[in-house]
């Protein structure tokens, strides 16, 4: 009987704390914020066996953790979508392309608008497109996305089918990301063609900033560990 009583008084003052600290809350005046939670554009209705993968989000440092060749090659990825599966996954594979020269346009273009203000920063991982004219640098990728790099192969591929007739669209939409693995001379070429497309049109930023480029590449695979 003792230990029951005692089981209820704590309860009861238990319940009283958490009352008083509900109306304290509620007395300071502070304000709730009303979370609004985003409805899914979609269902899954089919996927890749396994499931999402680490190398989705950032591929270099899935390799890098999976024990992947790092020495020799950098890994990036490339997406689609088609009402065919086949058809997404191929196209896919094509953009890989797309990322090589999106990520090199970025590095480079940022690397050359560091070098021309003087900065000091040697710190290449938190590169942005901020840091550089994203009309510059969207040209430049455009550019490099039309050069045709050999050493780019497939390593791995994940797709899903999506409905999403629930907001009005098709009942069936093939997504597919591809994980290619790219030869470093290859990412090298890559980067030696971003600057030479840069200076084409301007010789006097050539003089001015190509001295104080060195170790791009060295640079550049840092930089696509944060990414």
């Amino acid at each position: 009987m003792k230990n029951k009583n005692r089981i209820e008084s704590q309860l009861v003052k238990t319940g009283f704390a958490l009352g008083l600290g509900v109306m304290f809350a509620a007395c300071s005046g502070a304000p709730v914020e009303k979370v609004e939670v985003e409805k899914p554009q979609f269902k899954v209705i089919d996927a890749a066996p396994g499931g999402r993968e680490a190398w989705l989000d950032n591929p270099n440092l899935y390799a890098k953790k999976e024990g992947l060749d790092t020495d020799k090659y950098m890994y990036f990825t490339g997406d689609a979508k088609s009402a065919d599966k086949r058809g997404a996954c191929e196209d896919a594979s094509a953009n890989i392309t797309d990322d090589v020269a999106r990520q090199v346009s970025v590095f480079v273009n940022s690397s050359i608008a560091r070098a021309s203000t003087g900065s000091t920063s040697e710190d290449t991982t938190g590169i942005s497109a901020a840091s550089a004219s994203s009309t510059e640098t969207s040209r430049l990728s455009s550019q490099l996305s039309k050069v045709q790099f050999a050493g780019i192969e497939k390593y791995k591929q994940y797709w899903e089918q999506r409905d999403y007739s629930q907001v009005g669209g098709g009942k069936s939409l093939y997504y597919c990301w591809v994980l290619g693995k790219v030869d470093k001379q290859t990412i090298s070429q890559a980067i030696e063609r971003a600057k030479s497309f840069r200076f084409q049109d301007d010789p006097a930023l050539k003089e001015k900033v190509e001295s104080k480029l060195v170790n791009l590449q060295k640079d550049f695979e840092n930089y696509m560990q944060s990414h």
